[in-house]
């Protein structure tokens, strides 16, 4: 599989727990991923991947104040400029650029108040489009939509187009993996709050929601028979928001 590798594409994902070896447990048994233990002393960290190609990483917390969610890292060729840009366009930086094998990283928010990442390095997601794998990231707004999206453009130069504008949602894509979503209705199970979100394709979405909330998660919603495919909007059981998807495939 060919890496993602652009500046403005997603290049890393994470989740941060408090009980790192009970989400370990819990993602490996859902998915059945394995884990790698790169952490030491000071720092737990487990590379996850999907029969042996890397899905993303499950770390510790930084600080008390880090909430426990999927952290989507976009790409960057010049990480202090993109920082400077970030704060420019009304976003904001948690923490200065830090140092880690084959480049540095940061977290950062954006006008609506989505944590992000920035990582100045190649595109490292291995396992794409396939089963057990990311098939897609999504922005959530519930604020601020115009704003953000050109924020985005400005920082990371996205070129969004239109794919649905109804009163009842406007949805947009960037690329071939990346959709933008807002509307009046936001689903209670966002909490309200803007946020990037991360999909696995999965077999069979229905069996993954059972068996997700067998090992404690909640299933928030499963949409089936949709256009795109089938979805399970899921939160694992530290309360991690994640969405399983079979998506459809397009006719040979």
């Amino acid at each position: 599989m060919t890496k993602l590798h652009k500046k403005g594409l997603p290049a890393w994902v994470e989740v941060a727990a408090d009980d790192t070896m009970a989400a370990v447990e819990f993602y490996t048994s859902l998915f059945g991923w394995t884990s790698q233990s790169i952490g030491d002393e000071n720092f737990e960290y487990h590379i996850l991947l999907n029969e042996g190609k890397m899905v993303g990483g499950l770390s510790g917390k930084m600080n008390p104040y880090q909430p426990t969610q999927w952290l989507t890292y976009l790409e960057t060729d010049d990480i202090e400029k993109t920082i400077s840009e970030v704060t420019e366009n009304g976003g904001q930086i948690y923490m200065p650029a830090t140092d880690m094998p084959g480049g540095k990283f940061t977290v950062a928010s954006d006008p609506a108040g989505s944590p992000f990442g920035i990582v100045e390095g190649t595109g490292i997601n291995e396992a794409l489009n396939e089963v057990g794998g990311i098939c897609w990231y999504e922005l959530e707004l519930n604020k601020a939509f115009n704003t953000t999206v050109d924020f985005y453009s400005a920082v990371f130069g996205w070129q969004a187009h239109t794919e649905i504008d109804t009163p009842e949602m406007t949805y947009l894509t960037v690329g071939q993996m990346i959709g933008i979503y807002t509307g009046p209705d936001f689903p209670a199970y966002f909490k309200d709050q803007s946020q990037w979100s991360v999909t696995f394709a999965v077999e069979d979405v229905e069996a993954i929601a059972k068996k997700a909330e067998g090992l404690g998660a909640t299933v928030e919603a499963v949409r089936t028979g949709t256009p795109y495919g089938d979805f399970a909007m899921l939160r694992d059981p530290q309360g991690a928001f994640f969405v399983a998807m079979k998506p459809n495939l397009p006719s040979k």
